[in-house]
C-alpha cells in the first residue's frame, strides 16, 4: 500500500476556478451556488464537508458536469481512500466485493441452467486473442444469455469472475486495490494478439480506456470499443439484419459510466433502440443528469438503505413516463434495479438492449434477470445483512 496519500491526487487543483457547477448540478445534494463553492473549498482543503460526505452516492456525474475537466469525483473518492487506509472496509461490505469467494454474483452460478454454465466454461478457457475479443466483466457473467446470440458470431468472449476490472473498487475510492488490478491486467494481457477489445458494459470500457491506463498505470496495446458501436456498424452495413420491428414504448435509462463516455454510449444505444422500432420516452432527468440505478449508492456509507432509495427513485422516474418497458444497456444497472424492484414493484418490465436485439434479429429472447435478482437479494439478506451491526473491518486482498 502506498505510504504517500498524495500519490493518488487525480483532482486538477490548478484548473479549478471554484465555479461550483459540479455540485450545483448534482441530483442528490440540493446545493445552491454558494453552498456548492463552500463544499468544494472544504474538499480541496481536506476538511470535513457539511453535505457531500452525507449525500454523495458515488454516481460519477460531477466529473461530467465540471466545465474544466478537474475530476471533482476523484477528489471525493480520495477522502474515501484515506478512510479506507485508516479503517479498512466494514465487514458488511465483504459479500458484495469481487475478491470475496463466494460473493453475491458467484453464488448465482448454482441457479444457472446447463447452457449458461457451459458458456461460462467456454469463456473461462478461451484465450483472449483474435480480431474482436469481448471482455464480459462480472456483471455480464451473471447474465450470460445476453451474449448467447447470433449477432456475436466472429467475437471471442474471454474472461472469468477472477479477472476483475476494478470498477467496484474505484467507485469506493480503494485506489491501492485498483492499482493492483491495473498491474494484474497489464501482466495478463501483455503480448496477447488482440485487435479490438469490446465491452458490453460502459463501466468496463471506461476502466480499460481511461481509469486504469490514465490514472493507475495500466498498459494495453489493443484498441477498446463499446459493443453497441460494433453492433450498430454491423447493422448499418447489413451484416446483421433486423427482421422484426418491436413497436413498443420504452423509458431509457442511462448508466453512470455512460455519462462520462458521453454520446459514444448514450447516442449509440438510442440509435440501436430506434433501429429496432422502439419508441423512446426520455425521463425527466436523463443523460448526464439522469438518476443512478442505486448500485453505487452503497459506496459512501455501505448502507443498503441508500442503495434501495436511489434505485426506487429511478424506477419511479421511469414509471412516470408511461412507457411499457424500461430499456437498459448496463448489465449492473439491470441486475440492481430488478433486484430492488422486488421491494418496489412496478408494472414496467426491465429489459437489456441485447435482449431487444435478440428479439429484433429473430431469436427467442430470455429474461432471467428478474428471477435471478430475487436469489441475489435473498443471498444478500442472508449473508450480508446479519453483518450490518458489526463494527469489524477488513482489507481487500487480491
Amino acid at each position: 500500500m502506498p505510504q504517500d496519500p498524495g500519490m493518488y491526487d487525480f483532482f486538477h487543483y490548478e484548473d479549478c476556478d471554484l465555479c461550483g457547477d459540479c455540485l450545483v448540478r448534482c441530483q442528490y445534494m440540493d446545493l445552491n451556488r454558494s453552498e456548492a463553492v463552500e463544499e468544494m473549498k472544504r474538499l480541496i482543503a481536506g476538511e470535513p464537508t457539511r453535505v457531500v460526505h452525507k449525500k454523495c452516492i458515488s454516481c460519477y456525474a460531477c466529473d461530467a458536469f465540471c466545465p474544466r475537466g478537474c475530476r471533482p469525483y476523484e477528489l471525493i473518492l480520495k477522502t474515501w481512500h484515506e478512510r479506507y487506509r485508516e479503517r479498512g472496509l466494514p465487514v458488511r461490505a465483504s459479500y458484495l466485493m469481487p475478491a470475496s469467494s463466494p460473493n453475491f454474483r458467484t453464488d448465482i452460478l448454482k441457479r444457472m441452467n446447463v447452457r449458461e454454465r457451459e458458456l461460462l466454461r467456454v469463456w473461462r478457457e478461451a484465450p483472449p486473442e483474435g480480431e474482436a475479443v469481448l471482455y464480459p466483466g462480472c456483471s455480464v457473467l451473471t447474465l450470460p444469455h445476453l451474449l448467447d446470440a447470433g449477432f456475436m458470431r466472429g467475437v471471442t468472449v474471454s474472461g472469468d469472475f477472477d479477472l476483475c476490472c476494478g470498477e467496484m473498487y474505484f467507485r469506493q475510492g480503494l485506489f491501492d486495490v485498483v492499482e493492483r488490478v491495473a498491474e494484474k491486467l497489464t501482466t495478463y494481457y501483455r503480448g496477447r494478439d488482440i485487435g479490438t477489445m469490446l465491452f458490453a458494459c460502459p463501466a468496463g470500457l471506461n476502466m480499460f480506456r481511461n481509469v486504469l491506463p490514465g490514472q493507475f498505470g495500466a498498459e494495453f496495446d489493443f484498441g477498446v470499443e463499446y459493443l453497441g458501436t460494433y453492433l450498430l456498424e454491423k447493422l448499418e452495413s447489413g451484416e446483421i439484419e433486423i427482421v422484426k420491428k418491436l413497436h413498443r414504448s420504452v423509458a431509457v435509462h442511462d448508466s453512470c459510466h455512460a455519462r462520462i463516455l458521453g454520446s459514444e454510449i448514450m447516442d449509440t444505444a438510442r440509435s440501436l433502440y430506434a433501429l429496432m422500432g422502439l419508441e423512446m420516452r426520455e425521463m425527466e432527468h436523463n443523460r448526464e443528469e439522469g438518476f443512478c440505478c442505486g448500485f453505487a449508492a452503497g459506496c459512501n456509507r455501505y448502507s443498503p438503505t441508500d442503495m434501495v432509495l436511489a434505485s426506487i427513485r429511478e424506477l419511479w422516474e421511469a414509471q412516470k413516463t408511461g412507457a411499457r418497458e424500461m430499456a437498459i444497456y448496463c448489465t449492473a444497472c439491470l441486475t440492481t434495479m430488478t433486484m430492488y424492484r422486488w421491494l418496489f414493484p412496478t408494472p414496467q418490465p426491465l429489459r437489456h438492449l441485447l435482449e431487444y436485439l435478440k428479439e429484433a434479429t429473430g431469436e427467442m429472447p430470455r429474461h432471467p434477470a428478474q428471477k435471478r435478482s430475487f436469489f441475489m437479494l435473498a443471498n444478500i439478506a442472508r449473508k450480508a445483512f446479519p453483518q450490518i451491526p458489526s463494527r469489524k473491518t477488513y482489507r481487500i486482498d487480491i
